[in-house]
């Protein structure tokens, strides 16, 4: 690589240049406004997710996919503000671990009554997965399968959030 190259903003497959930080993995995405004006592209497979993490006050995303069997779904965030805006980031995860905990009890439930009726372990038995990170921020990750319970998930921490919780 000449110094010249190296001076280049780096090119997704499609030749298209990426901004710093932004990864493409070739999914298709779509181009979001954050509230700080700054546009991010977002992967189509978790707008839903983002939209509605950016529209919680002293929440935004700073990074985000929506993974693909065998890699993990992501979003990173961070408190925007201060103040008790920033404490909503903070709310924020509480509920999402609490709401992921309840779907994640349902998920093993209803593989152990497959298990007792059929005396066989269903396929999706392992597949329901979910983390979280903290240390540059905030980071939810997911496996695809469990993603319709991160967004579930989600929706209701922003419920709990807007009630004042």
């Amino acid at each position: 690589m000449t110094s010249k190259e190296s001076k280049q903003a780096p090119q997704d497959r499609s030749g298209k240049t990426l901004s710093e930080g932004y990864v493409s993995l070739g999914h298709p995405t779509v181009l979001m406004k954050l509230r700080s004006g700054q546009s991010v592209e977002i992967d189509t497979g978790i707008v839903d997710l983002i939209k509605l993490m950016n529209s919680i006050p002293g929440i935004e995303t700073k990074g985000s996919c929506q993974g693909e069997d065998p890699n993990y779904g992501y979003v990173q965030f961070m408190p925007d503000g201060d103040g008790e805006r920033a404490h909503a980031s903070i709310y924020f995860m509480y509920h999402m671990i609490r709401n992921m905990h309840a779907a994640w009890v349902k998920h093993k439930h209803a593989m152990w009554e497959h298990e007792t009726s059929t005396g066989s372990e269903h396929v999706d038995a392992y597949r329901f997965k979910f983390t979280t990170e903290l240390g540059n921020g905030y980071v939810l990750k997911w496996s695809t399968y469990a993603y319709p319970a991160v967004l579930a998930a989600a929706r209701s921490a922003a419920g709990d959030l807007s009630q004042g919780g």
